[in-house]
């Protein structure tokens, strides 16, 4: 789904964007290689191609040509004559790199996080997996970055393979300009998965981070910036056009294929890594638009699929264009009402928080401050930017916070400053805006081709155009990014998926399932997972539901009490999960007084 403020992007590929926020603003900085990397490995992978004298590999069980186990593989990346073993060609026949297969390599990240093994290297899979691999014609090569995370004790559980970054397009961290982010991605799920024997897998998805082809284009994320920055704030659907593309041409001309980069194929990734690795069966963590490749994932290969867990679920047959209008109103208002609801918070003279904020945006209208910000650039430089403030920017500032639960509360104290001219903690929401419009983790490129093939095509546009209408904001357009998203697949040459990916059978669902979900996420709202939860058919015995009523996007960074539930779960499906920590009456929560101090404040339960 897609909003004017937002310009290009759909509901889903926003979402993800704000996964990370806070996860971003814990990482070390370092020089961004990103694109220079990805260029340079791209052009070395023909030639990788024959390093190695191997066989033609062209199985569709790759677990047959009897691979080691996932420790003994990845087993010391200190130890080069093991890698080298690894490696070691089985014929020099025919001079021909195995596809697909695991190459070793040391570690570049984790380095606060000792007390774990960690093994890292590079999955090389065909791009198309129906193509032929062969001398005269070897086949193109997608590669994707993994690390396994082994516990400290034995091994003693199946491993949890978190399923994608979300969006769809957002990286998982296996980067080295982010440092320590990978421990970020397990941090809220290490006692139910290290701490208890349980190895964790992370694995880019094919187009995202730096697995080659990287299908991510800069030029918008400049555009992005350069348009929520300019005042009198204005939509520019040809420009957005244009970038779009030229990103498209450019990947085209070094012959990358969009459309061997979707859901169905990012499945496929992670069952051949399962092979490999030979793993019978693994646990599967989706978060946002993974939980579509971990459903997908547990439609397609149940045998291998231990149980799910599901956090911040977006189900294949809802339609977030025709939903988006209305779940942008949340975004303004909740916030809003939440204050007015708590006696700490509330003024004292009875007036709406909702008509302050209406109040400042009409303000701003007439008489738009003008702000020094600082945010990062791509070269991780620190820079300053004066912006004078559009509504329309503070709208996507409050949108682009609003999956962080602690920032959604502090957001009735920052209208309330900025009215009486103080705009200390909107200028940090604004910095925070485009310094994450900058990082470079999420590929556009991997949004479109997995929306075109999965959502765009069968949703209701229609709707989605009469919905905007319906709930439309002075400060919020939908219009120009429901038309655009459509011309997205056009550019790219996205073939929908043949079969309506979007028609899910739950009843053939009947593995065990956790569904976690927030009260407060506009992006994937709660009820999504309520409903989704009632059409299973092994619900409240093996499948569970678990709602935060103050929490918003992406559970499993944000509150230790998830790990509680996960472990509970993890440990056996069939008993009732403690409910205590994930329930709690709102009147004994002090939510607002803490997020107004300090909208970082760690509530953690």
């Amino acid at each position: 789904m897609v909003n004017g403020v937002r310009l290009i992007f759909s509901f889903s590929k926003f979402a993800i964007k704000c996964d990370n926020l806070v996860i971003r603003s814990m990482t070390s900085r370092s020089f961004n290689v990103k694109s220079t990397l990805a260029l340079l490995l791209f052009l070395l992978m023909g030639f990788h191609s024959f390093v190695y004298a191997q066989t033609d590999h062209t199985q569709t069980d790759h677990a047959q040509t009897n691979p080691p186990q996932a420790n003994q593989l990845l087993q010391d990346t200190q130890a080069p004559e093991q890698m080298a073993k690894l490696n070691e060609p089985a014929s020099r026949k025919t001079p021909l790199a195995i596809l697909p297969r695991i190459e070793t390599e040391p570690c570049l990240f984790l380095k606060k996080f000792d007390k774990y093994h960690a093994d890292c290297g590079t999955l090389f899979v065909k791009e198309n997996p129906d193509e032929a691999h062969t001398l005269k014609k070897p086949a193109r090569a997608v590669t994707i970055p993994i690390m396994i995370l082994q516990p400290a004790g034995a091994v003693t559980g199946d491993p949890v393979v978190i399923t994608g970054g979300g969006g769809p397009g957002s990286a998982i961290y296996l980067m080295d300009e982010y440092d320590d982010d990978p421990a970020m991605y397990y941090s809220g799920i290490e006692t139910s998965t290290l701490q208890n024997g349980r190895p964790l897998i992370l694995m880019e998805m094919r187009g995202s981070g730096l697995s080659i082809a990287d299908l991510d284009c800069p030029a918008i994320t400049d555009l992005e910036i350069d348009l929520l920055t300019t005042y009198p704030y204005k939509a520019d659907n040809k420009r957005v056009i244009k970038t779009i593309t030229n990103c498209a041409n450019r990947k085209k001309l070094l012959g990358v294929d969009a459309n061997f980069y979707n859901t169905d194929y990012a499945v496929k990734d992670i069952d051949t890594l399962r092979q490999l690795l030979g793993f019978e069966k693994w646990h599967l963590l989706g978060i946002s638009h993974g939980t579509r490749i971990s459903l997908r994932y547990a439609q397609k290969y149940p045998q291998h699929t231990a149980s799910l867990i599901l956090d911040s679920i977006y189900p294949f047959e809802v339609d977030p264009y025709a939903e988006l209008a209305e779940h942008s109103v949340q975004v303004f208002t909740q916030p809003f009402t939440l204050c007015d609801a708590d006696p700490r918070c509330r003024l004292a003279d009875g007036t709406a928080s909702v008509t302050l904020f209406e109040s400042f945006m009409a303000q701003i209208q007439q008489e738009p401050p003008t702000l020094n910000v600082e945010y990062y650039d791509e070269s991780w430089t620190v820079g300053q930017k004066t912006v004078k403030v559009s509504p329309e920017l503070v709208a996507y500032a409050l949108f682009n916070n609003s999956y962080d639960s602690n920032a959604i509360f502090a957001f009735p104290q920052i209208i309330k400053d900025a009215l009486n001219k103080d705009y200390a903690k909107l200028s940090a929401l604004i910095s925070e805006t485009i310094d994450l419009q900058n990082y470079t983790w999420f590929s556009e490129g991997a949004y479109s081709s997995y929306a075109c093939y999965e959502e765009i095509p069968f949703s209701n546009f229609a709707l989605a155009t009469e919905n905007a209408k319906k709930y439309k904001l002075p400060y919020w357009d939908d219009l120009p990014a429901i038309n655009l998203d459509p011309q997205l697949c056009q550019i790219w040459n996205i073939k929908a998926a043949v079969n309506n990916i979007k028609n899910f059978d739950h009843e053939q669902l009947t593995l065990p399932v956790l569904i976690l979900a927030g009260d407060l996420d506009p992006f994937t709202p709660s009820i999504w997972a309520i409903d989704f939860h009632a059409k299973l058919p092994m619900r409240n015995k093996t499948q569970h539901l678990r709602v935060w009523p103050l929490k918003s996007h992406n559970l499993v960074y944000e509150d230790k009490c998830v790990e509680t539930v996960i472990l509970s779960f993890l440990n056996d499906p069939e008993q009732t999960i403690n409910n205590e920590c994930a329930i709690k009456d709102m009147s004994e929560v002090a939510f607002i007084k803490e997020a107004i101090i300090d909208a970082n404040t760690d509530d953690s339960q």
